[in-house]
C-alpha cells in the first residue's frame, strides 16, 4: 500500500519512514502544495497530513480532496501536537476519516494506519452512510470494544484485531437486518456497513 505523509519537520519524516516503510511504499512531501500537486497524477492508498506548515495548513489538502474523493476512497488521518476537540472537531467536518496527537503513541498510531488501511472507518457523522458506534478501551493490557447497540463486546491482545473482528461481526448483523439506530453522545468510530 502507499501512504501519502506530509510533513515539513525532517524529524517526523524519520519517524514515520521508519514506522512504516517497509511494509508499505510511503511518499512524503514538505507542504500542502506539494501534496497537492503529487495527488493530481499519482495514485495513493492513505493521505497523512500534519495540520501546521508556513503559510498553509492541513485544510489546503483536505478541502480539495474530499471535492473528488470521498472518505473511504482515500482515507485522510490528520495529526497535530497541538491537536485538540475543536481542531479535531473542524477536520472531521471537513472530511478528515481519523485525527491522532502528535508525538505518535507508536502502537495505538500503527493500529490507526494499519486499520485505516485495512477497512477504512470515519471519526464523524456523516450524511449517507448507516453506522454502527462502538467504544474502545485499553484495561489490565487487553484491548476491549463494546457496541451498545448490539451488546457486543469483544477483547483480545491487539486493538486493529479486535476492531476488525467488531467490524467484521457488525456487518454480519447489518446483512441479517438485526442492525438498527445508532448512539452519538460520546466521541465514537463508525464503521461504514452501507453507502446510501
Amino acid at each position: 500500500m502507499r501512504i501519502l505523509y506530509i510533513e515539513d519537520s525532517i524529524t517526523s519524516q524519520r519517524i514515520f519512514q521508519r514506522m512504516f516503510n517497509p511494509p508499505h511504499d510511503v511518499v512524503i512531501v514538505p507542504s500542502p502544495s506539494a501534496a497537492n500537486e503529487l495527488l493530481a497524477s499519482a495514485k495513493v492508498d492513505l493521505i497523512v497530513c500534519d495540520f501546521m506548515f508556513p503559510g498553509s495548513d492541513a485544510f489546503d489538502v483536505l478541502t480539495p480532496l474530499r471535492r473528488d474523493h470521498p472518505s473511504l476512497a482515500l482515507p485522510f488521518i490528520a495529526v497535530s501536537g497541538s491537536m485538540d476537540q475543536v481542531l479535531t472537531a473542524s477536520l472531521l467536518a471537513a472530511g478528515a476519516n481519523a485525527c491522532a496527537a502528535k508525538p505518535f503513541h507508536n502502537a495505538d498510531f500503527r493500529a490507526l494506519v494499519e486499520g485505516m488501511l485495512a477497512h477504512p472507518f470515519v471519526e464523524a457523522d456523516h450524511t449517507g452512510v448507516v453506522t454502527a458506534c462502538c467504544f474502545q478501551w485499553v484495561e489490565q493490557g487487553h484491548h476491549h470494544e463494546f457496541c451498545p447497540e448490539t451488546g457486543d463486546h469483544l477483547t483480545g491482545s491487539d486493538r486493529a484485531e479486535v476492531s476488525s473482528r467488531m467490524q467484521a461481526q457488525l456487518q454480519a448483523r447489518w446483512a441479517r437486518g438485526a442492525l438498527a439506530g445508532r448512539i452519538t453522545q460520546e466521541r465514537t468510530r463508525s464503521y461504514v456497513l452501507r453507502h446510501e
